[in-house]
């Protein structure tokens, strides 16, 4: 694995960088035409892969494989999406349940209005009842925690399986589960997502500060640097 020609890949034409990341900023255009972008910097569907970005051309094609990659991982999110949703539903249906004839209609309406004392005493009327929420948010924590962890599986798996639908140019190879899993539990592909996971953790700590470019600028160079990381951890695993 070439960790440190992924790391650099978005460096190596400044042009390039600068286009990626204005386009970022961009809603729809930052999770169609750029993902597009990141995809094709995996190298996959080339004789050689290179340690240099592509050229920004083809924008159709790279609106439609970026769009592609985003109902790919929206229909992995799908369980994780309905086991936090449920959950939700329950505390927030137990919650009114339980404070029925502790908070008034009036006090309520007031806080939905944005009023700050009734947010203030509907915040103090909760601490001190804080016993009657407690049932409904036991039993939704499970729920809310089996759906956390699908979207971390899913996050784990929708790498490989974008790059899968991108090498054999079917959507439908997105949902290949016996390659998917397959080349999603090499060790390989484990440690580039570990790494990834880390470079996140610190480049989204370092740039987050930036007010919007911040934000672009992390977009860019994480979307570049794991697609030509796992494109590398798709090509290994046999």
């Amino acid at each position: 694995m070439k960790y440190e020609e992924a790391l650099m890949k978005p460096f190596t034409d400044l042009k390039k960088l600068a286009i990626g990341i204005i386009l970022s900023i961009i809603p729809i255009v930052n999770f169609t035409i750029v993902t597009g972008f990141a995809m094709e910097s995996s190298g996959l569907g080339k004789a050689k892969a290179s340690s240099k970005m592509p050229e920004w051309k083809d924008w159709t094609y790279l609106f439609m494989k970026g769009l592609g990659a985003f109902v790919i991982k929206l229909v992995y999110m799908i369980p994780a999406i309905a086991f936090i949703a449920i959950g939700v539903g329950i505390a927030v249906s137990d919650i009114v349940g339980a404070m029925v004839g502790t908070v008034s209609p009036e006090m309520l309406g007031q806080a939905v209005g944005s009023q700050v004392a009734a947010n203030s005493q509907l915040a103090q009327v909760l601490a001190q009842n804080w016993m009657l929420l407690l049932p409904g948010l036991l039993e939704a924590a499970p729920l809310i925690m089996v759906g956390i962890l699908l979207a971390l599986f899913a996050a784990f798996l929708t790498p490989i399986a974008v790059l899968n639908y991108l090498s054999k140019r079917k959507f439908s190879a997105a949902f290949d589960f016996g390659v998917i899993v397959h080349k999603s539990l090499t060790s390989t592909y484990v440690m580039a997502w570990l790494a990834m996971l880390v470079v996140s953790i610190v480049v989204g700590a370092v740039l987050g500060f930036i007010p919007v470019l911040g934000q672009a600028i992390t977009m860019f160079l994480l979307s570049v640097m794991s697609y030509g990381l796992y494109g590398q951890a798709f090509k290994e695993a046999k």
